[in-house]
């Protein structure tokens, strides 16, 4: 509901009333506390009418003519309130309330906001029931929210043992607060901390971070630093993807945006609890011909090492010993390449190895000139 505050004073159009009419509603802080048999002046184009408010809280007007220029006014407890000056449509009438402040509300909001900036008491907080956990497919990974309320319920702010700390998964990268998150919150490599005091009510957290991953399955653990009365978790299952959790209790799936997700549900997490989350099936990349294209070069690399070490040991190699050790580079420089192109060897270790064959082929090629 608006807050009746803000709607005092303001007309509203209003077709189902008769032509030339308009009504004035009074009020006290709430729209069902009105105030009967209250004086309400309407000005017309500068002439006043006087009208009281009936059982209802109405005041009604009638017989005005499109184009006119009227303000609805009264004085409430000493408060003289007035509306907006309004032009009488041609069609319809309007509805216009008065809200006079209430003074208990008044005295309340006081006594709160007092509270508020009170110092800080030992206390605890939770979790909101609006928390809810995402996560999207990338490329190759996850893309995980953490959409969280921290909820103090006390009146006062509220001091915990200490800060609340969010380790986040081992392999999280690019760790950021949404925008929105509250300012008590700082990211350090993998970890969030927010630090109190918490004032009176929510006080929002937006957690995101990847998570990337080179298997078909996905395990994330995240412990709470505080108690979750309600476990809801939406997960981007598009492709044949699952994601399970031993705290599921219900769950179901559905679209959006074209994408499939399931949503879980699940009972309370306590204050240092564990949430757990597998997906299974994710798209993903062989990385074995990697790894052997880059077991080829090494075992390759290490059997010219050791050919090199039992040619050198010999003062003067022949034709066809320095023939073989010309092949065997040439084998090192095939597999270096291999490796380069399957991503599994550095640009500085490549273009240092590289160099070193290359000076090694030059020193052969010469003394195979000599034998010439």
């Amino acid at each position: 509901m608006p807050d009746p505050a803000q709607m005092s004073g303001v007309p509203l159009p209003s077709p189902e009333l008769a032509p030339g009419t308009i009504t004035v509603r009074v009020v006290r802080g709430s729209v069902s506390n009105i105030i009967p048999n209250q004086p309400v002046e309407l000005r017309v184009s500068g002439v006043a009418r006087n009208a009281a408010t009936d059982a209802s809280g109405r005041a009604t007007f009638s017989g005005l003519k499109a184009g006119d220029q009227v303000q609805a006014a009264t004085s409430v407890d000493g408060t003289r309130l007035e509306s907006q000056v309004i032009t009488m449509p041609a069609q319809g009438g309007i509805r216009v309330m008065l809200v006079s402040p209430d003074p208990a509300t008044a005295e309340r909001d006081a006594e709160n906001q007092r509270l508020r900036n009170a110092p800080a008491q030992p206390g605890m907080v939770v979790f909101g029931g609006e928390s809810r956990f995402i996560v999207e497919r990338g490329d190759e990974s996850l893309n995980v929210f953490y959409v969280l309320e921290i909820v103090n319920t006390a009146r006062t702010p509220v001091t915990t043992d200490g800060p609340l700390i969010f380790d986040l998964p081992s392999g999280a990268v690019g760790v950021t607060l949404l925008e929105g998150s509250t300012q008590q919150a700082t990211v350090s490599g993998s970890r969030v901390t927010v630090t109190g005091p918490f004032a009176p009510g929510k006080t929002p957290l937006q957690i995101a971070y990847e998570l990337p991953y080179r298997g078909a399955r996905v395990n994330i653990n995240q412990r709470l630093p505080a108690a979750l009365p309600q476990l809801a978790v939406a997960g981007e299952t598009s492709g044949g993807v699952t994601m399970a959790s031993p705290l599921f209790t219900a769950s179901r799936d559905m679209d959006a945006d074209g994408r499939a997700f399931k949503v879980g549900n699940g009972a309370a997490i306590p204050a240092g609890g564990t949430l757990t989350l597998t997906f299974d099936n994710l798209p993903h990349h062989a990385r074995w011909p990697r790894f052997a294209a880059l077991g080829v070069a090494v075992a390759i690399m290490i059997a010219g090492l050791v050919v090199g070490f039992a040619r050198g040991s010999r003062t003067a190699p022949g034709a066809d010993a320095l023939a073989e050790a010309r092949d065997t580079r040439f084998a090192e420089l095939d597999a270096l390449e291999r490796a380069r192109d399957a991503g599994t060897i550095g640009a500085a270790a490549y273009a240092d190895e590289r160099s070193r064959l290359v000076a090694s082929l030059e020193d052969i090629y010469a003394r195979l000139d000599e034998r010439a």
